[in-house]
């Protein structure tokens, strides 16, 4: 599991803001920005540039690019892992149970994938 180590320790944070988007805190420093450009960056609204420029100004530009990166990244994996069928493990399927549920994130069409 690729984010096994950063997964570990969420007490704290608003889990609720990855599917709630802007407007809600996440409890994540600088959170606010890096949400709007997430969002900025995955449908590609004109806020785009506004939204790069808050991140810069909150975050650095080396953590703007950092992030960036990682935005890129999800979505080159999703994807891949969403076109070729790949499920979720039984393990990990199981772990994060209740979380999917308490989320919503099972109301995804990519969530309708076989476990």
């Amino acid at each position: 599991m690729m984010l096994r180590e950063s997964g570990r320790d969420v007490e704290g944070l608003n889990l609720h803001a990855i599917v709630k988007g802007s407007g809600t805190f996440s409890g994540v420093p600088c959170g606010e920005e890096l949400v709007a450009f997430v969002e900025a960056a995955l449908t590609g609204t004109p806020e785009l540039a506004t939204a790069r420029q808050a991140a810069a100004d909150a975050l650095g530009a080396q953590a703007l690019v950092d992030a960036a990166a990682v935005i890129g990244n999800f979505q080159r994996m999703t994807r891949i892992a969403d076109s070729t069928g790949i499920a979720v493990d039984e393990r990990t399927a199981v772990v994060t149970e209740g979380m999917r549920a308490e989320l919503g994130l099972n109301e995804f069409v990519s969530a309708r994938l076989p476990l």
